[in-house]
């Protein structure tokens, strides 16, 4: 008879440790789904960032260029080479800060996957002890 008692308590611990790894695995997955949401409106935001920085910087440019261009007036060529040059300036700096966001968004996508890896070997864990304590 206490080998049937014993069975019974592996079997009762088995089916615990499956429970707990049940529950760990659901929210590793909810965390890490919930990550990587954020990640991705992250990237996205800071993909626009970039792409308008990109324009304002071409903008700069083209002032320079046509501050440069034979003909203009001295006095609308210094305006429009401050206001290129000021806007390009501005625009290296949104540049550097929206890159600097998508990297950062793409490191959270990163342990976004690492977190839905934990949590499938969780659910590997929780899948061994359910087989443990069906044998037993």
């Amino acid at each position: 008879m206490p080998d049937g008692v014993d069975d019974e308590i592996l079997k009762m611990q088995h089916l615990e440790a499956e429970a707990k790894a049940r529950m760990q695995e659901r929210s590793s997955q909810a965390a890490a789904d919930s990550l990587k949401t954020r990640a991705q409106k992250m990237a996205y935001e800071a993909q626009q960032e970039l792409e308008a920085a990109q324009k304002q910087l071409e903008s700069g440019e083209a002032k320079q260029q046509q501050a440069r261009v034979p003909g203009t007036p001295p006095l609308d060529a210094a305006d429009l080479l401050t206001q290129g040059t000021d806007e390009a300036r501005e625009a290296k700096t949104r540049l550097i800060k929206g890159r600097a966001r998508l990297n950062f968004a793409l490191d959270q996508m990163d342990e976004a996957e690492r977190q839905a890896w934990d949590a499938l070997q969780t659910g590997a864990r929780a899948d061994a002890h359910g087989q443990l304590a069906d044998e037993t």
